[in-house]
Protein backbone atom coordinates (compact mmCIF):
# COMPACT_ATOMS: atom_id res chain seq x y z
CA UNK A 1 0.00 0.00 0.00
CA UNK A 2 1.28 3.72 -0.58
CA UNK A 3 -0.27 6.78 1.15
CA UNK A 4 0.25 10.53 0.04
CA UNK A 5 0.33 12.30 2.99
CA UNK A 6 -0.37 16.34 3.62
CA UNK A 7 1.38 18.18 6.17
CA UNK A 8 0.78 21.61 7.44
CA UNK A 9 3.52 23.60 8.86
CA UNK A 10 2.51 25.04 12.82
CA UNK A 11 3.93 27.92 14.38
CA UNK A 12 6.48 30.36 13.63
CA UNK A 13 9.50 27.63 13.21
CA UNK A 14 10.48 27.28 9.34
CA UNK A 15 13.86 25.72 9.00
CA UNK A 16 14.89 22.06 9.35
CA UNK A 17 17.75 20.16 8.21
CA UNK A 18 18.65 19.67 4.62
CA UNK A 19 19.51 15.94 6.07
CA UNK A 20 15.79 15.05 7.85
CA UNK A 21 15.39 11.61 6.52
CA UNK A 22 16.89 9.87 9.36
CA UNK A 23 14.83 11.76 11.71
CA UNK A 24 11.79 11.38 9.45
CA UNK A 25 12.08 7.43 9.94
CA UNK A 26 12.52 7.69 13.61
CA UNK A 27 8.79 10.06 13.55
CA UNK A 28 7.38 7.05 11.44
CA UNK A 29 8.32 4.43 13.88
CA UNK A 30 7.43 6.32 16.71
CA UNK A 31 3.89 6.76 14.79
CA UNK A 32 3.53 2.85 14.32
CA UNK A 33 4.15 2.31 18.10
CA UNK A 34 1.63 4.70 19.46
CA UNK A 35 -0.93 2.06 18.56
CA UNK A 36 0.85 -1.35 18.50
CA UNK A 37 4.31 -1.26 20.04
CA UNK A 38 4.94 -4.69 19.33
CA UNK A 39 4.75 -4.37 15.76
CA UNK A 40 7.09 -1.33 15.72
CA UNK A 41 9.62 -2.83 17.86
CA UNK A 42 9.33 -5.78 15.42
CA UNK A 43 10.13 -3.48 12.46
CA UNK A 44 12.84 -1.83 14.27
CA UNK A 45 14.33 -4.85 16.36
CA UNK A 46 13.68 -7.57 14.30
CA UNK A 47 11.94 -7.09 10.67
CA UNK A 48 11.31 -9.54 8.32
CA UNK A 49 13.98 -12.35 7.78
CA UNK A 50 15.06 -13.93 4.93
CA UNK A 51 19.06 -15.12 4.10
CA UNK A 52 20.07 -14.22 7.39
CA UNK A 53 19.33 -10.66 7.09
CA UNK A 54 16.58 -8.57 8.38
CA UNK A 55 14.79 -6.39 6.25
CA UNK A 56 12.02 -3.51 7.39
CA UNK A 57 9.58 -3.45 4.55
CA UNK A 58 8.72 0.17 3.76
CA UNK A 59 9.87 3.12 2.28
CA UNK A 60 9.00 6.85 1.56
CA UNK A 61 9.93 9.99 -0.52
CA UNK A 62 11.68 13.11 -0.06
CA UNK A 63 9.35 16.16 1.05
CA UNK A 64 7.99 18.03 -1.30
CA UNK A 65 7.24 21.44 0.17
CA UNK A 66 5.13 24.29 -1.28
CA UNK A 67 7.32 27.02 -1.19
CA UNK A 68 11.32 26.56 0.36
CA UNK A 69 14.62 27.70 -0.18
CA UNK A 70 17.99 26.26 0.67
CA UNK A 71 20.47 27.75 2.91
CA UNK A 72 23.54 25.41 1.95
CA UNK A 73 26.44 27.16 4.18
CA UNK A 74 23.68 26.17 7.32
CA UNK A 75 22.44 22.92 6.29
CA UNK A 76 19.10 23.97 6.53
CA UNK A 77 15.83 23.83 4.35
CA UNK A 78 13.67 27.00 5.06
CA UNK A 79 9.89 25.99 4.41
CA UNK A 80 8.60 29.30 3.30
CA UNK A 81 5.20 28.14 2.85
CA UNK A 82 2.77 26.40 4.93
CA UNK A 83 1.82 22.74 3.50
CA UNK A 84 4.02 19.81 2.15
CA UNK A 85 2.99 16.51 1.49
CA UNK A 86 5.42 13.01 0.94
CA UNK A 87 4.35 9.61 0.21
CA UNK A 88 5.23 6.50 2.03
CA UNK A 89 4.33 2.96 1.38
CA UNK A 90 4.26 -0.07 3.23
CA UNK A 91 5.14 -4.17 1.96
CA UNK A 92 2.15 -5.22 3.58
CA UNK A 93 -1.77 -6.67 3.12
CA UNK A 94 -4.29 -3.93 1.65
CA UNK A 95 -6.47 -5.22 4.59
CA UNK A 96 -4.05 -2.85 6.76
CA UNK A 97 -4.94 0.40 4.97
CA UNK A 98 -7.71 1.96 7.68
CA UNK A 99 -5.55 0.53 9.74
CA UNK A 100 -2.49 2.83 8.75
CA UNK A 101 -4.80 5.96 8.00
CA UNK A 102 -5.76 6.21 11.52
CA UNK A 103 -2.38 5.75 13.19
CA UNK A 104 -1.10 9.27 11.37
CA UNK A 105 -4.18 11.20 10.85
CA UNK A 106 -3.71 14.11 12.90
CA UNK A 107 -0.49 13.17 14.28
CA UNK A 108 1.53 16.50 15.05
CA UNK A 109 5.29 15.14 13.69
CA UNK A 110 8.28 17.36 15.58
CA UNK A 111 11.05 17.34 12.56
CA UNK A 112 14.18 18.76 12.73
CA UNK A 113 17.37 17.85 14.43
CA UNK A 114 19.13 19.43 17.74
CA UNK A 115 19.64 22.95 15.74
CA UNK A 116 16.27 23.29 14.79
CA UNK A 117 12.87 21.43 14.76
CA UNK A 118 9.10 22.52 12.59
CA UNK A 119 6.49 20.69 13.68
CA UNK A 120 3.86 19.38 11.02
CA UNK A 121 0.41 18.18 11.67
CA UNK A 122 -0.90 15.53 9.49
CA UNK A 123 -3.62 17.36 7.88
CA UNK A 124 -4.57 14.71 5.21
CA UNK A 125 -3.47 10.77 4.22
CA UNK A 126 -4.55 9.49 1.12
CA UNK A 127 -4.45 5.94 -0.18
CA UNK A 128 -2.95 5.86 -3.33
CA UNK A 129 -4.15 3.59 -6.47
CA UNK A 130 -2.26 0.66 -7.22
CA UNK A 131 -0.14 0.96 -10.56
CA UNK A 132 -0.67 -1.70 -13.29
CA UNK A 133 2.37 -3.77 -12.66
CA UNK A 134 4.26 -5.56 -16.39
CA UNK A 135 7.05 -7.22 -16.10
CA UNK A 136 8.65 -4.14 -18.10
CA UNK A 137 8.89 -0.95 -15.67
CA UNK A 138 9.81 2.59 -15.96
CA UNK A 139 10.52 4.51 -12.92
CA UNK A 140 12.06 7.38 -11.72
CA UNK A 141 13.87 8.06 -8.04
CA UNK A 142 11.25 9.75 -5.44
CA UNK A 143 14.63 9.80 -2.83
CA UNK A 144 17.91 8.62 -3.36
CA UNK A 145 18.47 4.77 -4.42
CA UNK A 146 21.05 3.43 -2.48
CA UNK A 147 22.94 -0.26 -3.59
CA UNK A 148 25.74 -1.14 -1.51
CA UNK A 149 28.32 -4.25 -1.15
CA UNK A 150 30.51 -5.68 1.50
CA UNK A 151 34.22 -6.08 0.82
CA UNK A 152 36.71 -8.42 1.91
CA UNK A 153 38.47 -6.08 4.19
CA UNK A 154 35.07 -5.73 6.12
CA UNK A 155 34.38 -2.17 4.56
CA UNK A 156 31.29 -1.41 2.23
CA UNK A 157 31.44 -0.04 -1.12
CA UNK A 158 28.13 2.31 -2.01
CA UNK A 159 27.46 1.18 -6.21
CA UNK A 160 27.55 3.72 -8.92
CA UNK A 161 23.99 2.64 -10.92
CA UNK A 162 26.53 2.16 -14.02
CA UNK A 163 29.04 -0.67 -12.35
CA UNK A 164 28.67 -3.43 -13.53
CA UNK A 165 27.35 -5.68 -10.55
CA UNK A 166 24.70 -2.80 -9.90
CA UNK A 167 21.91 -4.86 -11.69
CA UNK A 168 22.20 -7.99 -9.81
CA UNK A 169 23.03 -6.50 -6.89
CA UNK A 170 19.30 -5.02 -7.00
CA UNK A 171 17.42 -8.00 -8.41
CA UNK A 172 19.03 -9.86 -5.30
CA UNK A 173 17.76 -7.64 -2.78
CA UNK A 174 14.42 -7.58 -4.80
CA UNK A 175 14.37 -11.55 -4.35
CA UNK A 176 15.55 -11.18 -0.74
CA UNK A 177 12.63 -8.78 -0.11
CA UNK A 178 9.94 -11.39 -1.45
CA UNK A 179 11.25 -14.12 0.41
CA UNK A 180 10.99 -12.13 3.45
CA UNK A 181 7.75 -10.87 3.18
CA UNK A 182 6.44 -14.38 2.51
CA UNK A 183 8.66 -15.59 5.65
CA UNK A 184 10.91 -18.00 3.77
CA UNK A 185 13.52 -18.86 6.44
CA UNK A 186 16.42 -19.85 4.03
CA UNK A 187 18.78 -19.34 6.39
CA UNK A 188 21.72 -21.60 5.23
CA UNK A 189 21.86 -20.04 1.33
CA UNK A 190 24.12 -17.48 0.67
CA UNK A 191 21.65 -14.58 -1.32
CA UNK A 192 24.42 -14.62 -4.27
CA UNK A 193 23.54 -18.74 -5.17
CA UNK A 194 19.94 -17.79 -5.73
CA UNK A 195 18.30 -18.56 -8.78
CA UNK A 196 18.17 -15.48 -10.14
CA UNK A 197 15.10 -14.73 -13.03
CA UNK A 198 16.00 -13.31 -16.00
CA UNK A 199 16.10 -9.40 -15.83
CA UNK A 200 17.51 -6.33 -17.16
CA UNK A 201 18.64 -3.12 -15.38
CA UNK A 202 19.26 0.51 -17.77
CA UNK A 203 19.32 3.70 -16.45
CA UNK A 204 18.25 6.44 -18.67
CA UNK A 205 19.04 10.42 -18.39
CA UNK A 206 21.10 12.00 -16.05
CA UNK A 207 22.56 10.26 -13.17
CA UNK A 208 22.67 12.42 -9.89
CA UNK A 209 24.84 11.38 -6.73
CA UNK A 210 23.05 12.19 -3.71
CA UNK A 211 25.11 11.88 -0.12
CA UNK A 212 22.84 11.89 2.82
CA UNK A 213 24.16 12.20 6.26
CA UNK A 214 22.82 9.81 8.85
CA UNK A 215 22.96 10.37 13.02
CA UNK A 216 23.70 14.01 12.03
CA UNK A 217 25.33 15.60 15.16
CA UNK A 218 26.06 12.52 16.83
CA UNK A 219 29.25 9.96 17.03
CA UNK A 220 27.77 7.49 15.01
CA UNK A 221 27.04 10.64 12.06
CA UNK A 222 27.37 8.36 8.71
CA UNK A 223 27.57 9.59 5.11
CA UNK A 224 25.87 7.91 2.72
CA UNK A 225 25.83 7.94 -1.24
CA UNK A 226 22.85 7.45 -3.26
CA UNK A 227 21.74 8.21 -6.38
CA UNK A 228 18.81 10.24 -8.11
CA UNK A 229 17.97 8.81 -11.48
CA UNK A 230 15.58 7.34 -13.93
CA UNK A 231 15.65 3.39 -15.21
CA UNK A 232 14.10 0.85 -16.71
CA UNK A 233 13.81 -2.51 -15.12
CA UNK A 234 12.22 -5.91 -16.86
CA UNK A 235 11.55 -8.85 -13.98
CA UNK A 236 8.60 -10.41 -12.51
CA UNK A 237 5.90 -9.08 -11.79
CA UNK A 238 6.36 -9.84 -7.85
CA UNK A 239 9.57 -8.39 -8.13
CA UNK A 240 8.63 -5.20 -9.37
CA UNK A 241 5.57 -4.84 -6.56
CA UNK A 242 8.58 -5.71 -3.93
CA UNK A 243 10.59 -2.26 -5.49
CA UNK A 244 7.71 -0.26 -5.50
CA UNK A 245 6.43 -0.97 -2.13
CA UNK A 246 9.23 -1.65 -0.09
CA UNK A 247 11.87 0.13 -2.34
CA UNK A 248 15.25 -0.67 -4.23
CA UNK A 249 18.47 -1.22 -2.82
CA UNK A 250 19.32 -1.05 0.77
CA UNK A 251 17.80 0.87 3.42
CA UNK A 252 14.45 1.80 2.09
CA UNK A 253 13.07 2.83 5.72
CA UNK A 254 15.33 5.07 6.24
CA UNK A 255 14.05 6.74 2.99
CA UNK A 256 16.20 5.05 0.50
CA UNK A 257 14.74 3.77 -2.97
CA UNK A 258 11.41 4.88 -2.74
CA UNK A 259 10.00 5.54 -6.57
CA UNK A 260 7.41 6.86 -8.45
CA UNK A 261 6.12 5.64 -12.26
CA UNK A 262 7.71 7.76 -15.15
CA UNK A 263 5.31 7.69 -18.82
CA UNK A 264 6.81 5.78 -21.54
Amino acid sequence: MRFLISLQREGKASFLPINYQYELSALIYKTLDRADSSFSRFLHEQGYLAFGRRFRLFTFSRISFDTFRIVKDAGRIEHRGQGATFEISFMVARAAEEFIKGLFLDQVLVLGDKISQVPYRVAGIEALPPPVFKEKMHYRGLSPIFLRRKRDDGGEDYLHPEEEDYGKLLIQNMISKVRAFEQVAALEMNPAEISIPDFSFKPTGKIFKNGVRIKQLTEQATMLIGYMYEFEFSAPVELQKAGYYAGFGHLGSQGFGCVGLTER
